[in-house]
């Protein structure tokens, strides 16, 4: 009886152990099984990861040895570590870790279970390992044995590797086979020369500069010791150094190359540069020999330089003197040879500069072609990506130098763009001038184009770039901003590709970071946070792996916090404010500003102006060193003088100081945030006059002149902007400053009101008319060139956006940006808007009786009425003062609003259902009914009794220009209440009326695109070429038939475009956008008459508005819409009017729903309808919802009778249409088709949701009398 209990326990324990024979079995069979990167998927271990994790609990339980699965356990977590990549569980890698270590420090060498322990562990520390077996080379060796870039590794990085090796030494003293023996010894010797070129004390390059430096003085010293023996020599080694003092030596060597520049093109003198200014900054004994094949004469000044001892700051400021001198004796026409000679003096103070700030006049920076490295030919040819060694030099490399100085030959060009590139940068940075910016980014896309992208060359360069871009982005160019993010997105996704980064690395920080701020302005820009959730998760995944003591966590941190408020945000708060980013520039992103709603840390202003005002003192840095530190130090003092500070010393010292910047500004200096400064500045004068102390009637005018000047640095830089999306970015403002100035002026100078909104309103449409004229100015002006390189990049129609570098060329050239240190005289010739008295003989030209902006008021803080500034012909302008037209403080317009955005989210959301949809659709009809009756006695009413009657009774033609949120109303089909009785006693009442009965109504963006539509020829439709444009979607009904009853009864000879199904012959066109740009003005094949009938889209974003027409074949879905950004991207190049001339422009009709509409950002008033007039179109009808198909197709065919038939203008012929359709007695004209005709007696046509979405945009005379 005794022995049973233990032959059960040893039948017990013989059975755990044949458990973990099968256990360890299982892992064996799970580990070897492999996916496409080499390792078992991670899912597949987990049965196998299981069974062992249960086995050794139950030995535990039993006080049995564990060993053996404890180990098979660690190999296996670390095996699905090393599968699952970035999504590796951090338990899983503990775990790995703990029991490998285990393995490795207390396993016998020999055992099988331990050797494959240690090598788990040497590939779990070391991830790049595997693909350093497998023959492939990891990003992360190129950057440290190729080009000595220490930014890849960080800290814990290093402490893994050389953990590694040492597991790898124990591995080696294991009996391996060769081939394994082999293996071990490699990774060995690779993990050495990592250990090696990333340990403290090896010579290298900064990590900010890591590009450049090893590739042109350590590597070339490595040549140069090489060239002493003879082999890359080609004369004698002169050492002036013993002879020559060194200023002597440095002037000899400017003057051989002033020579050398006359002689030599402008890319191998680049690179001759790209050594001088190496050389100069570099410790050598010896210049480059032959094998660097620079150009013939080049060696020589080279070797004085490089053999000479070091120069200080003033012998290089001399030296650039000289190069000065020689620039200013060359002709205008040597310019290949003055823009070589103007880059060495470039580089040359860039030199002098940062060894002695302040020692150097950067005003005297030139650069004499605007574009030197634009080439037809091959860039390569003159510039090579790497150099062809002689056989002998390559044998000798191999045998007494490093790999890496034959690495460096086969990408030597690589190297020196990169380095001519980053001093391209500081040269842009020192002097201000952004065109060297332009020239590093040539550069460096030239380098990229020449590399793979799995390669370290890319990830290398490609950062660059993206800073090159970036820094373009905060001059301005918004286009260069998003060429930035692109480029990030790229590397980001590359890094994540190639695996062999850990994301504490300082170079995958810094991209990631980067990536983070641009994706952060994006976000703020655009509204579109899409890529937020992503780029919290890679910001909290870099916070986890970054050490709690990490210098760079708060980076991170901070980061993360923003993109965290951004994405809780509100959809309709998205968009960042200008009050929001004002300053942000100067105060960074740590001291919260008065407009963010965040407190404000008082301390930390203070802190900032103490250091501006030290910094005042201090020798000049860069170009924009005191306006920086100017505006910085009175932006600080206005947020104190906000946030409490009773001194009003202080907010005087912010006035003075902002206005020393506002100087500056005038000469040209300053970024992007010039707006903002110059805005800041107007409410400090603001805020200072409620003292009502002695500054009152100067605080006022400097207000006024202040904020002029900011809408006219708005109008330039929305000129800059490349594309009408970026432009419509930076317009934004444009609207609030004009009606923070025509608020005050409205009452008692509506003139000097009406010159406000001007200024600051359709920004973007003035830009894309300065685009048009400008070559015709250019050539006035005495710039040719610029002229001929504008026409060229809008030739043939092409969308290609203008270069922002060509543009500030242009704008320099023509008065309007200055040159740094140039006379800034604000001039207007390019963007300049139309005056009153322009304007009133414009309406006296058209016949037209009277343009009238109307202008909101507001009920927040001071309540201030709204406004209608009234312009008529001979007449002097009139301020009406509208009470009932406030914003917020109509309801009526309020609760449309909201009742037209919840129809259009119904008529988008399948899920909306039927019921749904009709809900939303009586609300919005109930809502606009109500809109009709408020708009009448808010504005209607009271404009129609200022203009009185008109000559002969006719109705009055007016024109209106309304402003915000009003430029939704369909102000036409306001409704004059019906009255019972008045003076003239029982029986003397009228019926209710629209105003569209008592007026002729056409609308516009401004007076000034008024102006430029008024003055285009009208065509009569039926005598040129027309299109009739049929639903490709075929999605409406009505539209088949709505053409085809157009071409029957108006215009026999049409091209049809679109779909046709019931047709006996086939369309003329598919009806694409490329199909549809050729049919517009300055296109391929003009037509004289456009009518589209099909859908439209009116976005959130306006540029994004879009027509709906054909996808063309194995195109995307969305290839078949036609946005307002590509039609007025691709009109922006087309010939403009002729001066003096009127060019006749076509009627476009766009039956389609919401083309005149325009969801948000109303003031820009960007929608399909002003963009086809901007276009060069003398008429547009377009639509301001989305319309019912049959009643449409109705108007449709009456408006093309009174057209064509009756002989009326497009303004008067749609007015009669609308009559017709409030008729009760209407009769259809005799050419409408049976189903129309059907259609015609319908008996609602008279409501206004059928009718009243119709405006007229363009031209409003009416047609000559017959």
């Amino acid at each position: 009886m005794t022995d049973e209990p233990t032959a059960r326990g040893a039948s017990d324990a013989n059975e755990r152990q044949a458990r973990v024979a099968a256990a360890v079995e299982e892992a064996r069979r799970a580990l070897g099984g492999t996916d496409h990167e080499g390792w078992p998927p991670p899912e597949s271990l987990a049965p196998a990861i299981d069974q062992l994790t249960a086995v050794e609990a139950e030995l535990s339980r039993h006080g049995e040895n564990s060993n053996l699965v404890s180990v098979c356990l660690g190999i296996a977590l670390g095996v699905r570590c090393l599968g699952a990549g970035a999504d590796a569980a951090p338990e899983d890698r503990a775990q790995a870790l703990r029991r490998l270590r285990w393995a490795d420090a207390e396993g016998p060498l020999e055992l099988r279970y331990v050797v494959e322990a240690r090598m788990a562990l040497v590939l779990l520390l070391v991830p790049w390992a595997r693909s350093v077996l497998r023959g492939v080379r990891p990003a992360l060796l190129d950057a440290l044995l190729v080009t000595g870039d220490v930014r890849v590794v960080s800290e814990s990085e290093l402490r893994n590797l050389a953990e590694a090796a040492r597991v790898l030494d124990r591995i080696a003293r294991t009996p391996l086979a060769p081939a394994a023996a082999r293996a071990n010894e490699y990774l060995r010797r690779v993990f050495d020369r990592v250990l090696t070129a990333a340990r403290p004390g090896t010579a290298r390059a900064p990590a900010a500069d890591a590009l450049a430096a090893d590739g042109l003085a350590a590597n070339a010293l490595a040549a140069n010791a090489l060239a002493t023996d003879g082999l890359a020599a080609d004369g004698p080694v002169v050492n002036r150094s013993a002879t020559a003092a060194p200023e002597d030596t440095l002037r000899d060597a400017v003057r051989d190359l002033v020579t050398l520049a006359g002689a030599c093109g402008i890319r191998p003198f680049t690179r001759v540069l790209v050594w001088f200014a190496t050389w100069l900054d570099a410790d050598a004994s010896a210049g480059p020999g032959d094998e660097m094949g620079l150009p013939p004469g080049a060696l020589l000044p080279l070797r004085r330089v490089a053999e000479a001892q070091r120069f200080d700051a003033g012998q290089i400021r001399d030296a650039a003197e000289l190069a000065l001198r020689a620039l200013r004796e060359l002709p205008a026409e040597r310019a290949e040879a003055r823009a070589n000679i103007a880059r060495l003096h470039g580089w040359l103070l860039a030199g002098a500069g940062t060894r002695e700030p302040g020692l150097v006049d950067f005003n005297t920076v030139e650069r004499p072609l605007a574009d030197p490295y634009a080439t037809s030919g091959n860039p390569f040819e003159a510039w090579p990506v790497g150099l062809a060694a002689e056989p002998g030099f390559v044998s000798h490399v191999n045998e007494r130098g490093p790999d890496r100085v034959r690495d460096f030959l086969a990408h030597a060009g690589l190297r020196e763009r990169g380095s001519a590139a980053r001093r391209d940068l500081l040269l842009a940075t020192l002097s201000g001038d952004p065109g060297f910016l332009h020239d590093a980014a040539t550069l460096l896309s030239e380098a990229l184009s020449a590399v793979s992208p799995d390669s370290w060359w890319f990830l290398s360069l490609g950062q660059q770039l993206a800073n090159v871009l970036d820094r373009a982005g905060h001059d301005g160019s918004l286009r260069d901003a998003e060429a930035s993010l692109a480029l990030l997105r790229e590397l980001s996704a590359a890094l994540e590709r190639e695996g062999s980064l850990a994301p504490e690395a300082p170079f995958a920080l810094d991209i990631a970071l980067s990536t983070a701020d641009a994706e952060l302005r994006h976000a703020r820009r655009t509204g579109d946070h899409e890529a937020l959730p992503g780029l919290a998760r890679d910001l909290r995944a870099r916070l986890a792996a970054l050490p709690p003591d990490g210098e760079r966590r708060d980076q991170v941190a901070r980061r993360l916090a923003e993109t965290a408020e951004l994405i809780e945000r509100p959809v309709e708060q998205r968009q960042a404010s200008e009050q929001e980013i004002t300053g942000l520039r100067f105060l960074g992103t740590a001291t919260p500003h008065p407009m963010s709603g965040g407190p404000m840390d008082e301390a930390a202003l203070r802190s900032m102006i103490a250091e501006a005002r030290a910094d005042l003192g201090r020798p000049t840095v860069h170009a924009d060193h005191e306006y920086d530190r100017r505006a910085q130090l009175g932006l600080a003092q206005l947020f104190l003088a906000l946030h409490g500070e009773s001194d009003p010393a202080v907010l005087d010292d912010a006035i003075a100081e902002l206005s020393r910047a506002r100087a500056l500004i005038g000469l040209g200096h300053g970024g992007p945030e010039r707006v903002e400064v110059l805005i800041k500045l107007a409410e400090a004068h603001t805020l200072r006059s409620l003292r009502r102390g002695p500054e009152f009637p100067g605080d006022i005018a400097s207000f006024w002149n202040v904020t002029r000047e900011a809408m006219s640095e708005l109008a330039v830089e929305v000129f800059l902007q490349s594309g009408t999306d970026h432009g419509l970015s930076v317009a934004l403002n444009g609207a609030l400053l004009s009606r923070r100035l025509a608020y005050p002026l409205a009452p008692s100078a509506p003139d000097q009101a009406v010159l406000a909104l001007e200024d600051g309103r359709a920004l973007v449409l003035q830009a894309i008319a300065a685009s048009r004229t400008l070559p015709r100015l250019l050539d006035a002006a005495g710039h040719p060139e610029l002229a001929d390189r504008w026409r060229a990049r809008t030739a043939n129609g092409s969308a290609a956006p203008i270069p922002s570098g060509l543009r500030r060329a242009a704008l320099s050239a023509l008065g309007v940006r200055p040159r740094r240190g140039g006379e800034f005289t604000l001039a207007r010739r390019l963007l300049r808007t139309a005056t009153t008295r322009e304007l009133t003989a414009g309406l006296a030209a058209t016949g037209t009786d009277a343009l009238v902006y109307l202008l909101p008021g507001q009920t927040a803080g001071a309540v201030i009425p709204g406004r209608a500034l009234i312009l008529r012909p001979g007449a002097e302008p009139r301020g009406l003062p509208l009470p009932e037209l406030t914003l917020p403080g109509s309801p009526p317009l309020e609760r449309y609003l909201d009742a037209a955005a919840a129809r259009s989210r119904s008529l988008d959301d399948p899920a909306a259902g039927a019921d749904g949809r009709a809900e939303a659709e009586e609300r919005w009809r109930a809502a606009l009914a109500a809109l009709c009756d408020w708009a009448w006695g808010a504005a209607v009413g009271p404009v129609l009794a200022a203009l009185g009657p008109t000559p002969r009774g006719r109705p009055p033609r007016i024109v209106l220009v309304p402003c915000g949120q009003l430029g939704v109303v369909p102000w036409h089909a306001a409704r004059q209440p019906a009255s019972d009785g008045g003076p003239g006693g029982p029986g003397a009442g009228t019926r209710a009326r629209y105003a569209c009965e008592l007026a002729v109504f056409s609308y516009a963006p401004s007076g000034t695109q008024f102006l430029a539509a008024a003055a285009r020829r009208r065509t009569p439709p039926a005598a040129g070429r027309q299109v009739l444009l049929a639903d490709p979607e075929l999605t409406l009904p009505w539209a088949e038939m709505e053409a085809d009853a157009l071409r029957a009864a108006c215009y026999p000879a049409a091209s049809r475009y679109g779909e046709f199904p019931a047709g006996d012959e086939p369309p003329d066109a598919a009806g694409t956008p490329e199909e549809l740009l050729a049919a517009l003005p300055g296109g391929a094949n003009p037509a004289q008459l456009i009518h589209l009938a099909c859908h439209a889209l009116a976005a959130p974003r306006p540029t994004a508005s879009a027509l709906r027409l054909a996808q063309p074949p194995g195109a995307p879905p969305d290839a078949g819409r036609l946005t307002v950004s590509e039609i007025l991207d691709t009109v922006a190049g087309g010939p403009a009017d002729a001066p003096g001339e009127a060019n006749a422009g076509p009627l476009i009709v766009l039956s389609a729903c919401e083309t005149d509409l325009s969801t948000r950002r109303h003031d820009e008033a960007l929608t399909l309808a002003t963009a086809l007039v901007a276009c060069g179109a003398a008429d547009v009808v377009g639509s301001r919802w989305a319309v019912v198909d049959g009643a449409t197709a109705v108007l449709m065919a009456v408006f093309h009778h009174h057209l064509t038939a009756g002989g009326l203008a497009p303004p008067d012929a749609l007015r009669a249409a609308q009559l017709w359709m409030l008729d009760p007695h209407r009769e259809p004209p005799p050419t409408l088709p049976d189903p129309l005709r059907r259609e015609a007696g319908r008996p609602d046509l008279h409501r206004p949701h059928l009718w009243a979405a119709f405006t007229h945009q363009g031209n409003p005379r009416p047609a000559p009398a017959r």
